[in-house]
């Protein structure tokens, strides 16, 4: 295992790309012993960006089922748009950030990359030479999810889907809904009994998710492996996976159970 120990390095043995690093989350105890280092929430350490929320839609129903969900009674409009706005900023401060460490990976990005996705960082499906390696390739899409989230052109419902998308919704039984190619985001019920319960981790990649599946349409999927097997590099789940596994921060569940471990 990659552990500090003295300052100085040891390395693992990958079966599958030989030696390789593994992320320095075990350090020792002054009595020799390994002590992991517990994951955190990922907003302790990513700081949020600001976001524009020039679209933003919540009718009088849809808010009378957010106060239900979060037994708030008095529950402003103002107050949903403002935890909207805040969890967005912290998705659009993770995508720069991991985007960021991506540009030069050290050990530890090489290493949770090539666990998370199954192939090698600097490889392609390409012929050798100077094309985008896969690497390059995710650091893209995050960057194009942090473009997305700052330039004020998505609408966000905050109950279900979008007037424009077919919505009202009564009771939209899912987390997050996005549409390849449109600009909206609608907010399901999970979205609220996340925040009710205090899930930050959940509310950050919920929009993280649903910004690359508008912007990437069909090269991503949003789809759970048990309905829909995809290949893991196109799998959303998993690139919120990889932001974890970086910044050696709290997996949600439903990212556990959809991004396969692949070393």
């Amino acid at each position: 295992m990659y552990v500090w120990m003295n300052q100085n390095q040891t390395w693992r043995e990958s079966p599958r790309y030989g030696i390789a690093p593994e992320p320095p989350w075990t350090h020792w105890s002054s009595f020799g012993e390994p002590q992991i280092i517990p994951p955190k929430s990922i907003v302790a350490v990513v700081f949020g960006e600001d976001v524009p929320m020039r679209h933003f839609a919540c009718p009088a129903d849809s808010l009378a089922q957010i106060r239900a969900v979060m037994g708030t009674p008095a529950m402003t409009v103002g107050e949903v748009l403002s935890s909207v706005q805040l969890q967005a900023g912290n998705a659009a401060g993770v995508a720069a950030k991991t985007a960021a460490r991506l540009e030069s990976p050290d050990a530890i990005v090489i290493s949770a990359f090539e666990n998370t996705f199954g192939v090698k960082h600097d490889s392609s499906w390409r012929a050798p030479g100077p094309g985008w390696s896969y690497g390059r390739i995710v650091r893209q899409r995050f960057l194009s999810a942090h473009r997305l989230l700052k330039s004020g052109a998505l609408l966000y419902s905050c109950w279900g889907r979008p007037s424009s998308a077919g919505g009202p919704e009564i009771n939209p039984d899912y987390l997050v809904l996005a549409q390849p190619g449109k600009y909206w985001i609608a907010l399901g019920r999970r979205y609220w009994e996340a925040v009710h319960n205090g899930d930050v981790d959940t509310t950050t990649h919920t929009f993280l998710f649903a910004a690359l599946w508008a912007y990437y349409g069909p090269l991503l999927s949003g789809a759970p492996l048990t309905t829909a097997p995809i290949r893991t590099l196109n799998n959303i789940h998993c690139y919120i996976k990889l932001v974890t596994s970086v910044f050696n921060s709290n997996v949600p569940d439903w990212v556990q159970a959809n991004c396969p471990q692949t070393a």
